[in-house]
């Protein structure tokens, strides 16, 4: 099966490689290499047994088989046949983001090597890796742990030094290099010149012994769970069916972009909350109302008063686009539309958008959901859920005598300690699920489509594994652990129901002895 970041770069090759032939039509040679990169896609979803898309390509591969002497009708052809195989592309896409997370005991957990000369000494070390997600291979023969890196594709070497690099040591490390192996050096000593080997043997990073095993974590991570940004989602609301279909061809050449058509205007509030757009493009004149009318109405909403929205328009009065900004407009784009113009637009809106949402809804200390966005997601989530009728469970989780950790060990490794759940939750999520800081040391978890059992099974399985992990103080080593309660809808129907409930089954954990779940108990109503 290939990966998505395979066919995400061979849909990308092609659209870059349309984008000459669009500007000249009639050069055979463009059309060569737009060829060339069709033909890599076909034969990429031939090998990843993707018959969706095999099926939207081959169309496109009898037109270009036969080309002799092209010209407009055949971009024009080539401009109907892209949208289906985007979309063909877009499925696969979607279906890989289904693939489930990486989660302790399976298979595929990311490898982590390490070469030292005393394997025991580094037990703990293994054991610890693993509740974090890893596996993890000690090797005191360096040359034998190379290949098994190199054979199993470890995302990280971590090679021990006792100094100078010798000759057998640079060869270890010059075999590591020519297999493409990320590697850190580990040594007794932080001495400048040591350092200065080690970078100068293209080593990531260093580490000056004992090496604790958040630090590690927080070196390997980046490399291990390459995080990826979600496709930018464009809504545009035009009563034309021809301005629809154009801005989705434009943008719906490019994988990073998800765009959503409305007509209606009556229905722009619900759309908001279910799409959660990152950029509105907005008709100014519409049958029934104009676009700085419905402007007004989405700006008087607190949820979408941040939302950046563009004036799809024919106007040029100077008087009107500063209307329409006094509206709560953030830019202009004329008819007919620049497809350059549009795509500059609404990228650059999207990525600015994005930022400074992340800086409103991303609690600051563990990058996950904040209290206030949490809730909002919690809200979208049982809509969604009672529209599709499945179930939804929410958990919260509060991490046990807190107060006693901050005051025994101090608030540094408090925060410690809260990030290493907020990252322990993160990575064991699916990507319909929801995370999020409550504040303090409370955390809340939404699983969609997950049944009371499901959820309480889910959650005693992350309880479990974080009270194995141990954190590191001058004072020693200790474990944390918290509990949880867990509702569920629809036996709790509303969000408040549902939250008053897994609080006071959170608080029947704790009145119990504290590190347990405890599930709110109500039938359905017939």
């Amino acid at each position: 099966m290939i990966n998505r970041v395979e066919l995400h770069s061979a849909w990308n090759a092609l659209v870059q490689a349309w984008r000459p032939v669009w500007q000249a039509s009639h050069d055979m040679a463009r059309w060569h290499a737009f060829t060339t990169q069709c033909e890599r896609l076909t034969q990429l979803a031939h090998s990843g047994e993707l018959a969706a898309i095999e099926s939207a390509m081959a169309p496109l591969m009898d037109l270009l088989g036969t080309l002799r002497s092209p010209g407009d009708t055949e971009k024009a052809r080539v401009d109907q046949l892209l949208p289906g195989v985007f979309a063909a592309v877009r499925a696969a896409l979607a279906d890989r983001a289904r693939q489930p997370e990486r989660v302790p005991g399976e298979d595929n957990l990311p490898l982590v090597v390490m070469l030292a000369r005393d394997i025991q000494a580094h037990g703990d070390l293994a054991q610890q890796m693993e509740h974090y997600g890893y596996s993890f291979k000690v090797f005191n023969q360096y040359r034998h742990g190379v290949r098994y890196a190199a054979m199993n594709r470890a995302v990280a070497v971590i090679a021990e030094l006792t100094g100078d690099l010798d000759a057998e040591t640079t060869a270890v490390v010059g075999e590591m290099n020519r297999c493409n192996l990320k590697w850190f050096a580990l040594s007794p000593e932080g001495s400048f010149n040591i350092r200065l080997q080690a970078v100068r043997h293209d080593a990531q990073g260093f580490f000056v012994a004992p090496l604790s095993v958040t630090t590690l974590v927080d070196a390997v991570d980046p490399l291990a769970f390459e995080y990826k940004d979600e496709p930018y989602r464009v809504l545009t609301l035009d009563d034309s069916p021809t301005v629809l279909a154009t801005v989705e061809r434009i943008l719906g050449q490019f994988p990073n972009i998800h765009v959503r058509g409305l007509r209606e205007p009556s229905r722009i509030l619900e759309t908001l909350m279910d799409f959660a757009p990152d950029v509105l493009l907005l008709d100014f004149h519409m049958d029934g109302c104009t676009g700085l009318e419905v402007a007004r109405i989405i700006r008087q909403n607190k949820s979408f008063e941040s939302i950046p929205i563009a004036f799809l328009t024919s106007e040029t009065s100077e008087s009107i686009q500063q209307e329409a900004m006094r509206q709560g407009g953030d830019d202009f784009l004329t008819k007919p539309i620049s497809a350059a113009q549009l795509v500059n637009a609404v990228v650059s809106k999207a990525e600015r958008y994005r930022g400074l949402r992340r800086l409103m809804v991303e609690d600051s200390l563990t990058g996950l959901y904040n209290h206030v966005k949490t809730k909002t997601l919690l809200q979208q989530t049982l809509l969604l859920a009672d529209r599709q009728g499945v179930p939804v469970s929410y958990a919260i989780l509060d991490i046990d005598h807190f107060k006693q950790v901050n005051d025994t060990y101090g608030h540094t490794t408090g925060d410690k300690v809260i990030k290493s759940l907020a990252r322990y939750l993160r990575l064991r999520m699916r990507r319909s699920d929801v995370v999020g800081r409550y504040g303090g040391e409370e955390f809340v978890v939404v699983l969609f489509d997950s049944t009371p059992e499901d959820a309480l099974e889910r959650v005693e399985a992350l309880r479990r594994g974080f009270s194995g992990i141990f954190h590191q103080t001058d004072q020693g080593l200790f474990a944390a652990t918290f509990s949880a309660g867990i509702a569920h809808f629809p036996a709790y129907a509303t969000m408040m129901e549902l939250m008053v409930a897994a609080d006071d089954a959170l608080y029947a954990s704790k009145r119990a002895g504290r590190n347990r779940c405890t599930l709110a108990e109500r039938s359905i109503p017939d």
